[in-house]
């Protein structure tokens, strides 16, 4: 029997009743099982979640009375036994396939391409121009240079960036301090700049964006990320939190997550990994709670999928009836835990009391929508419209004693655990290496995040490619991320003039202590010598207050001191007396 497609007026319809996301409540029973089924977040940030402003003009929500049909549940009822197959192609896209490079850096840049960075060069030499300063403009290789840098300091962590500048042998890293000085860094990183803030929207303007200062960032990845890759059958869409501890509209408070202050994400992601979109949550809009928040965010990240065949996982703080009932009408097959107060439920399921571990029952809509009850250590509801979700698995469970036992299982509980973890996966990913540095600018952390992202989607890109067109010399992604380092470096170099410090040289104290010398050193018995060196502040005598320098330096302890004084000892014989 063909399936029929809902007209406009019942998919608008089909929101109408939809609950409000404080109305879920899961289960407090923990499971103290490895292989249990993930908890869901709702409940864990605030009572009533706002909504989030879309990219998308489409909305789902319609105001006004509701005319949906009553459900019809029927217990034990036949479930689908299959569904249309998944024809399209999935994996990189023909741009990508088509590159005459496939190397880490063109995959990069396929992503963060250089149209991106030469609107960050543009507005960042605009906004120094607008303070009224004198300033040398940034230019494209010193664009490049600083990404670089920035990218090796997520695999070479120190407590400040200055450090890597530090003249402590410990601290310093030769790498960073020969590619730009610690003072050229530090402007670009203060005058950063990604759009105009002369035409931002004043706040309470029908155009006022919270993410205006973004904006152009975030339109340009949602749009290579979507053209770069074709999304697999399955699907996962879930919240991911950027962390950040500053003041902000934006941020949110998750005590019962592992990033408990941060920006949310909702993101939708391949079963690769790769982030296929992404919408930033940036709180309430007027004041006003919006009920169906979690049905618009699946439907906007979702909206690409229609008509294709597609699986999409997700946890109960998303799940719902009518929505599910909607993307089913929208060849789009939806799989979630769900809360059972929700409208729509069925009521005639087993008692939790009277089912035993591994038991399960099951009740079918009329509209084929299948809702599960499993029994495990607590009971799991299953929300699904996917073919086979009341066939029984086995699967092992750990007892007390620490034995193994094959326990009964419906399908779509497998299946779930199997394919709801895409986004948990990326974010793994993303961490291993990610730039971790607090800022004051509240934008600050999430243009570091999406860089980060770039890097990560660019090396799944890099996985999904025929081994024809794969490095060979790359095979991890500390190893994707080292090339893209080198390359970004070598780019910045190309016509920059830059004069490499030899590593005979001096290192240049650039913090505001003077530089330590080991005592082993400064008072052994042999003899220090003074040399000739750059101007540079004595070691000894020079304060903030009175400033002093020299063109002495001792070779063996590598500090400055002053040789040429009148009837005292010198600074130089000072030092190095006990």
């Amino acid at each position: 029997m063909p399936k029929r497609f809902l007209s406009a007026d019942e998919a608008l319809l089909l929101f109408n009743e939809l609950p409000s996301d404080n109305d879920s409540q899961v289960s407090s029973e923990d499971s103290a099982d490895e292989e249990a089924l993930p908890q869901s977040d709702l409940g864990e940030s605030e009572d009533v979640l706002p909504p989030i402003p879309s990219d998308s003009d489409e909305e789902v929500d319609a105001p006004g009375p509701s005319n949906i049909p009553e459900v019809k549940w029927v217990r034990k009822g036949k479930a689908k036994t299959e569904v249309p197959d998944f024809i399209e192609y999935s994996g990189p896209s023909e741009e990508i396939l088509e590159l005459d490079d496939h190397s880490p850096l063109a995959l990069f840049l396929a992503l963060f391409s250089m149209s991106i960075m030469e609107s960050i060069v543009f507005q960042t030499n605009l906004y120094s121009t607008q303070k009224g300063k004198n300033f040398s403009p940034l230019t494209q290789n010193e664009l490049y240079r600083f990404l670089a840098i920035n990218l090796a300091m997520g695999l070479k962590k120190m407590p400040s960036y200055r450090d890597y500048w530090s003249s402590c042998e410990v601290l310093h890293d030769s790498y960073i301090s020969k590619a730009m000085s610690v003072k050229r860094f530090a402007w670009i990183l203060s005058h950063l700049h990604l759009n105009d803030n002369t035409v931002q929207p004043k706040r309470g303007d029908a155009l006022f964006d919270k993410l205006y200062k973004l904006r152009p960032l975030l339109s340009h990845l949602s749009e290579r990320f979507l053209s770069a890759f074709r999304p697999s059958k399955c699907q996962s869409i879930d919240e991911s939190m950027v962390k950040f501890k500053g003041r902000s509209s934006l941020k949110q408070y998750m005590p019962k997550k592992p990033i408990k202050r941060g920006y949310k994400i909702w993101m939708r992601c391949d079963q690769s990994g790769f982030v296929c979109q992404f919408k930033i949550y940036t709180g309430k809009v007027d004041q006003l709670v919006e009920k169906n928040l979690g049905a618009r965010v699946v439907t906007n990240l979702s909206e690409q999928l229609y008509g294709k065949n597609h699986k999409v996982y997700m946890d109960n703080y998303f799940s719902s009836y009518d929505l599910f009932k909607f993307l089913d009408s929208k060849n789009v097959f939806a799989c979630g835990t769900v809360n059972m107060s929700r409208k729509h439920m069925p009521k005639n399921l087993s008692a939790d009391k009277t089912m035993k571990r591994g038991e399960y029952d099951w009740a079918v809509s009329n509209d084929n929508i299948v809702c599960v009850k499993w029994k495990d250590r607590r009971c799991v509801h299953i929300l699904s419209t996917m073919e086979n979700a009341i066939n029984e698995c086995k699967i092992e469970r750990k007892e007390k004693d620490g034995s193994k036992k094959e326990v009964s299982c419906p399908q779509s509980v497998v299946t779930y655990n199997k394919n709801m973890g895409f986004v948990d996966h990326f974010d793994h990913l993303k961490s291993l290496y990610e730039i971790d540095r607090k800022s004051q600018k509240w934008w600050h952390r999430l243009f570091f995040h999406f860089l980060d992202v770039c890097v990560t989607n660019a090396y799944i890109l890099h996985t999904q490619l025929p081994d024809s067109c794969k490095s060979t010399e790359v095979k991890t992604l500390k190893d994707f991320r080292i090339n893209i380092i080198s390359h970004l470096m070598l780019m910045g170099e190309e016509g920059a003039g830059l004069k490499r410090r030899s590593t005979t040289l001096p290192l240049v104290a650039i913090k505001k202590n003077k530089p330590s010398v080991p005592e082993e050193t400064r008072f052994q018995n042999v003899q220090h010598m003074p040399i000739k060196c750059p101007p540079r502040r004595c070691a000894l005598c020079s304060t903030k207050k009175n400033v002093h320098k020299t063109r002495t330096m001792c070779k063996t302890c590598n500090v400055p001191l002053c040789v040429r004084q009148k009837d005292t000892p010198t600074c130089f014989e000072k030092f190095h007396a006990k």
